[in-house]
This record gives structure tokens, C-alpha cells and sequence, in this order.
């Protein structure tokens, strides 16, 4: 939080809320949501790379200029592009024993990027920042005129945080290339709480409100050419805080992570290109039950011409959870893309498995993307 005093002052209301969601949550049968893990915290981080960069376990991050993870690959864009992803997760939760299957379908991505001057290339577009959709029900009883009572509390989440980004990139040299952006967060909530009892003479209450949010970011990246085929890349970005707003008052201020991360690519042939990258993010800033976390992946893409087939892997830690120590996931992923109509449009296809544990939870969840790009 921005301090102690003015985050127990200001996330009165958010704290309420959390404490809620996190008793519900020890013992409970969760609704449709995209991570369990993500009702424990500030939500679930989004992924800033587009299907191509998905499909290599996110090694192409930073060198796609579809993904919106770093400025400086926009500096090669050409002619103006635009594009889209559209993903589905199949999820199966296991806590405690009871296993839960989830489902999911997301528009995470936006992308418009073209050249406007001969040595200056912008974008601007949206990706998710955090999605905060849940749903959690707890069973449970208390006394009432002396019989106790069973009732049921559904507490449920719909709704996300999006990060608006407008960002600039040039090549200043052959071998070197700089961008930067600015990052507006916006988005919002609406939370319910409802508890019902199973003897129907007593009546079922309801409180609903809805929460938004606003906050605001800067980043920075530079590509270098070390050699022909080898090139590296490293960004950096710092977000200030998430401000929470429910009916014109401001119920929380959260600081959000400073982030850092890098890439190498090789390109050992014209059909045949190599990435990684590692990560870092300082989630612990968000306060209690938050964690940095690193992250690392590691793909390949191979083709050329009309088609182009990827694969990948990625590893790394979860950013909220129980305990002294943060969930880990590993994950896999594959896909093909094609170009249709002289390469003025590109479709894109992945598949992905990722495995998260921790906090004595197990999530399985299969992912399927799908990425159009146009050049008109």
C-alpha cells in the first residue's frame, strides 16, 4: 500500500471485501473464473504477448512487435497493422479433494501500429492488466432464536482492469533501436455479496456495488543487433498505484509492481528462429499475500514464406497465494500461423497447457488462441 496509515484508512471498504473473499475461499465451491489464485489478491495478471509470442511460451515477447510487452520491435513496422486475439481456457481446480472444472472465453488484445515517419513508428491499443471475474459460494451455519440455521453466501466478481497503451519506437542505427509508452489503467468491477437460507421463511439479502479503477504507468526498451542473426533486448517499466472507487469515494489505493525483463533471439537460418526471456515483477508491493515473482520461457519458430510452426515452454512463480512462498506454474505451447492474401492478413493458432500448484490448490487449465493481424 502507499503507506500503513493511508492504506487502513482508505481500504476500509476494499479490506472488508477481501476478507470476505478470503473466508469463502478456505472452504468453497468457486464459480466460473479465470485463477483461483487471483481471488486472493489483486486479480489475475494478464498476459502481454500476442498468439505468435503465446505459442513459443512467451521467448518472442519481446521481439513482436504484436505483443505489447516492448516498444523497441515497432521500430521495424512497416506499413500499418492491426490486430486481435480472442482466447478460450478449459480449467479443472482441485482443492482440498474437490475438483471444479472452469471455463473462460477472453478478448485480451488490441493492437493498431503503423510507421509515421520514416525513422518513427507508433502504436496504441489495449491488453489485460488484471481480470477480476470470480465467483465463490460457502456453506455454512449460525443460531438463530436458538436453531441453527444453514445458509448459503455467494459472493461473485465480473469485471477487469485494462491497460490503454500509446507507445512510440525508432530505429536510431542499424544495430539499435529505442521505444517507450504510456500505460493507462481503467476498468471495473461489479461485486456481490448474497446469503440465502434454506429455510425460506427467513428472507435472502443481497449488497451489490460497483468498484472502479484508474492508475497509470511509463516504460522503456531498446533492441541491440549484436551480430547479423543475434540480437538482445531489455525493458523496463514502472506502474504507480491501482486506485479503487466506489460511489465517488476512493476505498483503496494499491501500489502496483515495478517490472524488468530481457531477451535473446538467433535467427541460425531463414527458416529458423530461437528466443528466450526471463522477467521480473514486483508484486510484493502490493502488500500482504503478494510476492515477486520471476518468470522465464523459451521457444523456437520455424517456416517461412505462407506458414510458420511454434513451440515453447515457460516457467515461473505466481504472483498471489497462502503462505510464505509464491504458487509456481509450468506451462507448454504450440501453434502454426498463416498468411492469406499476399501476407496483408495473418491468422494465428495456439494451443497451450499450463499447471499451476501452491497454497495446497492445483490448477490444470488448457488454453486456445486465435490471432488475426491485418495490413490493409
Amino acid at each position: 500500500m502507499t503507506g500503513p496509515a493511508r492504506g487502513r484508512a482508505r481500504g476500509a471498504g476494499g479490506t472488508a471485501w477481501r476478507a470476505l473473499v478470503l473466508v469463502a475461499v478456505a472452504a468453497a465451491r468457486l464459480g466460473a473464473q479465470d485463477s483461483q489464485y487471483g481471488v486472493r489478491g489483486l486479480g489475475t495478471p494478464g498476459r502481454w504477448e500476442s498468439v505468435r509470442a503465446r505459442s513459443t511460451g512467451g521467448a518472442f515477447g519481446p521481439f513482436d512487435p504484436a505483443s505489447p510487452l516492448m516498444e523497441a520491435s515497432l521500430a521495424d513496422v512497416g506499413s500499418l497493422a492491426a490486430g486481435a486475439m480472442v482466447g478460450a481456457a478449459y480449467r479443472s481446480v482441485d482443492l482440498a479433494g474437490t475438483t471444479s472444472a472452469l471455463r473462460a472465453t477472453r478478448f485480451p488484445l488490441f493492437t493498431l501500429a503503423g510507421r509515421v515517419l520514416s525513422r518513427l513508428a507508433v502504436a496504441a491499443g489495449f491488453t489485460t492488466y488484471l481480470d477480476k471475474s470470480w465467483d465463490v459460494t460457502l456453506r455454512d451455519s449460525l443460531l438463530l432464536r436458538g436453531v441453527q440455521q444453514r445458509y448459503t453466501d455467494e459472493i461473485t466478481s465480473d469485471g477487469s482492469v485494462a491497460d490503454l497503451r500509446f507507445a512510440a519506437a525508432s530505429r536510431l542505427s542499424r544495430r539499435l533501436a529505442i521505444g517507450g509508452a504510456v500505460h493507462l489503467l481503467t476498468g471495473s468491477t461489479r461485486m456481490t455479496a448474497e446469503r440465502r437460507f434454506d429455510d425460506s421463511t427467513f428472507q435472502a439479502f443481497q449488497q451489490a456495488a460497483t468498484v472502479r479503477y484508474d492508475g497509470m504507468g511509463i516504460s522503456g526498451s531498446v533492441l541491440v543487433g549484436l551480430a547479423p542473426g543475434l540480437s538482445v533486448a531489455a525493458w523496463g517499466r514502472s506502474d504507480r498505484r491501482l486506485r479503487a472507487v466506489v460511489a465517488d469515494t476512493t476505498v483503496a489505493e494499491t501500489d502496483l509492481p515495478r517490472m524488468a525483463g530481457g531477451g535473446v533471439q538467433l535467427l541460425p537460418s531463414r527458416k529458423a528462429r530461437l528466443a528466450a526471456a526471463v522477467a521480473w515483477r514486483s508484486w510484493s508491493r502490493a502488500g500482504p499475500g503478494a510476492f515477486d515473482t520471476w518468470s522465464w520461457s523459451a521457444g523456437g519458430e520455424f517456416g517461412g514464406g505462407a506458414s510458420a510452426l511454434r513451440f515453447g515452454v515457460r516457467g515461473g512463480q505466481v504472483p498471489f497465494g497462502p503462505g510464505t512462498s509464491p504458487p509456481t506454474e509450468f506451462a507448454v505451447a504450440a501453434g502454426v500461423g498463416r498468411a492469406l492474401s499476399h501476407g496483408r492478413a495473418l491468422i494465428d493458432l495456439g494451443v497451450e497447457r499450463l499447471a499451476r500448484t501452491g497454497g495446497g490448490l492445483r490448477e490444470r487449465v488448457w488454453s486456445v488462441l486465435v490471432g488475426v493481424a491485418v495490413r490493409p
